[in-house]
């Protein structure tokens, strides 16, 4: 049936061929969206069993239309009556995917979205068709038994890849574990052991190097770029400067330019260099934007430079920020972006040219080379598909050694191989608890253990780290055990239902045991011992962190020796508290920020993951009958607004946060009855808008 070639490359399919397998409504909006033919790695993928049962890995370069192939795999699902897990690795691609997918609901498809509150359920989403989440979300509705969950018949990963990341490889390497009997896509940047996560799900392999749009690489040194392609000088061009002249190049022809620089504050300076080039032209309302949420110094430099056409981006900036930039470059409307690595792995944002101005990442003590597969996901922007004949990408040298290096190693160079990151002590602690809770037995516990990644790629013996892990947590009260019967004990299935590591569970408990009564610095301390915690480094100018110790030593509940080895990391703890502390007593956003060397971005990500863990102290508590509850409870209000506990009730309203909490409750009104009842004056204190859409809401 269908058109097939001997190459990759040459594989055309036209999508009226699809209408047998997913209806010709689907082809309709395919065509809408300007699509009349399929890309060869899609053709491929169709060819080797795309509409069938089978587990496929997709492995192609950026843009070369994994989501589509995705897409049709669901649809024909779906048709059939099935039910389809997305997962993505961070919650700003599971909103970009939900907008997309979102076109489904035109032939009746319910579409769904969660990526928070890691103890919910979420039922509702066993009435969508789709559902996009990410990994830790996705294994935290089996630990809490979602009905819906045991329907999913597909299971889409994508950037698979990630099983090499320390951080999000483990979670999602057993949620893969996990459903190995449902179907399985795995989406991916080409890498070079495929074939093995091929051979681990027992998967047809669809990989390629076709990009719709050719990239060439360059390096620039001297004023020179030399471009390559397939390891051969295509292409010389002199007289740069520097890479503002390529930059400016870029633009004069009608491009867009992403540009990634090693740290925030380089990413930052950049940014301002290249704003007093000036590409910006109408900009003026968006560049105010950026300033609604937040008018720090690092908002106004922003804004300051949006104005001028040209952005930074990194994770220190607010949600609300990064989506307006990127909006703005989507459109063209911002000709330049700057940013640190977080940009190549988060959004689809093309550009016709992209400059890596230095390959080096500070690392611990050093600065050393980025990896391979950091470099190609960066360069892999080249090129916006439907807008340039080709995509370029150049990265910027300072020696003929280096040169040499960056030829070698990056454009001529192969990606580092996949490898698990499942058998850390941390890992294997925090799935086996949930294991245990599921399995009820050691042998089936091992055998799931067998059934990774991890042990697919090393083949090593389990279970003598597994009756480790579960000694430990016997002894932590977590689990009960005889022979190889294992089960959870009440603590243990909170716990794991709590989504927390178990060592943060057993600090919790341990400490509610000990004290009866904490005070506010002690209760944030005890929540930034977890490692679970994202803690505030520790700078040269840190010297106040003593004298705070000596005025809080005896309220915490763990002080280290000075001469020991844990000791930094106690201040650190510390410093993360003592700014947690701050935010609920109402200290300005942006003094905060000053204070602890931190932007905005930072301090949200903080506040977010405190909100988290002190729900998880205070669920424990609860359990324990602790009389420390009700005050725990008042902490996870006040840490997620930012107030003190005064102004709770205030908070709760639609609409009012900290600020006009604070301006309404200086004024006398202090709850919602009050504001009902001067609903003139407080709308003359936070905006008569403000005021009746909270009447409104209470009136629903």
């Amino acid at each position: 049936m269908f058109k097939r070639a001997d190459k990759i490359g040459t594989n055309t399919m036209n999508v009226e061929e699809l209408e047998d397998f997913v209806s010709k409504y689907v082809v309709n909006i395919l065509k809408k969206r300007g699509i009349k033919d399929l890309f060869p790695p899609q053709a491929i993928a169709v060819e080797k069993g795309l509409f069938s049962n089978k587990n496929m890995v997709i492995a192609v370069p950026t843009a070369s239309g994994k989501t589509l192939i995705a897409e049709l795999a669901m649809l024909w699902d779906i048709i059939r009556g099935g039910k389809c897990l997305y997962v993505v690795p961070l919650r700003a691609l599971a909103s970009e995917k939900y907008e997309t997918f979102k076109e489904w609901e035109k032939i009746g498809l319910k579409i769904g979205i969660s990526t928070g509150d890691y103890e919910s359920k979420d039922e509702w989403l066993g009435e969508c068709d789709i559902i996009i989440t990410t990994a830790e979300k996705a294994d935290s509705l089996i630990r809490n038994k979602a009905g819906w969950i045991n329907k999913i018949t597909t299971l889409v990963v994508d950037e698979v890849h990630l099983l090499d990341s320390a951080k999000r490889g483990p979670n999602l390497e057993i949620l893969m574990s996990r459903m190995r009997k449902k179907r399985i896509i795995a989406l991916s940047a080409t890498i070079p052991n495929a074939d093995e996560i091929a051979s681990w799900l027992r998967a047809e392999l669809v990989k390629s190097e076709w990009r719709p749009v050719p990239l060439y690489e360059g390096i620039l040194y001297r004023g020179k770029v030399e471009f390559y392609e397939n390891g051969k000088i295509t292409d010389v061009r002199e007289y740069f400067e520097d890479y503002t002249d390529l930059v400016v190049d870029c633009i004069k022809k009608g491009g867009q330019v992403l540009v990634f620089d090693s740290t925030r504050k380089n990413a930052e300076s950049t940014a301002l260099k290249l704003s007093e080039l000036d590409f910006g032209k109408n900009l003026k309302k968006i560049a105010e934007s950026l300033l609604e949420e937040n008018d720090g110094e690092m908002s106004i430099k922003l804004s300051e430079c949006v104005k001028k056409g040209v952005a930074f981006h990194h994770a220190g900036l607010l949600n609300s920020q990064r989506n307006t930039i990127e909006k703005a470059f989507k459109s063209g409307k911002i000709k330049v972006i700057v940013s640190t690595p977080t940009l190549a792995a988060g959004v689809n944002l093309p550009a016709r040219m992209v400059i890596v101005k230095t390959y080096y990442r500070f690392s611990g003590s050093f600065n050393k080379p980025i990896k391979v597969m950091e470099y190609k996901q960066m360069v892999g922007r080249a090129g916006r598909p439907g807008m340039d004949d080709k995509g370029e990408a150049v990265i910027v040298v300072k020696s003929e050694k280096a040169k040499m290096d960056v030829f070698n190693r990056y454009i001529n160079g192969e990606v580092e191989r996949v490898q698990s990151k499942l058998g850390t002590e941390n890992s294997i602690r925090f799935h086996t608890l949930a294991l245990v809770s599921e399995l009820k037995n050691t042998e089936k516990i091992e055998e799931f253990f067998e059934s990774t990644f991890f042990f697919h790629q090393n083949e090593v013996p389990v279970w003598f780290e597994i009756e480790r892990t579960i000694g430990q947590l016997e002894k932590w009260g977590f689990v009960e055990r005889e022979g190889i019967n294992v089960g959870v004990t009440s603590l243990g299935e909170l716990i794991s239902k709590l989504y927390i590591d178990p060592l943060t569970g057993h600090i919790f408990n341990f400490e509610l045991d000990r004290c009866e009564n904490l005070s506010e610095i002690s209760i944030l301390h005890l929540i930034c011992r977890s490692p679970d915690m994202e803690k505030l480094y520790i700078k040269r100018d840190d010297d106040w962190l003593e004298d705070l110790l000596f005025s809080v030593y005896d309220e915490l509940t763990y002080v280290p020796p000075s001469s020991s080895f844990e000791y930094d990391w106690f201040l650190e703890e510390l410093k993360t508290a003592s700014c947690l502390k701050d935010w609920i007593n109402e200290v300005n956003e942006n003094t905060i920020c000053e204070k602890y060397g931190i932007a905005p971005g930072d301090l949200r990500r903080i506040v977010e993951t405190a909100e988290w863990l002190m729900h998880a102290l205070y669920r424990i508590a609860e359990f324990k009958g602790h009389r420390l509850s009700g005050k725990l409870h008042s902490m996870v209000l006040r840490i997620k607004h930012g107030v003190k506990e005064e102004l709770i009730d205030l908070v709760k309203i639609k609409g009012i946060g900290r600020i006009r909490a604070r301006k309404l409750y200086n004024s006398g009104i202090k709850d919602l009855e009050t504001l009902l009842k001067h609903r003139d004056r407080a709308g003359k204190i936070i905006g008569k808008k403000i005021v009746e859409k909270a009447i409104n809401d209470k009136n629903l």
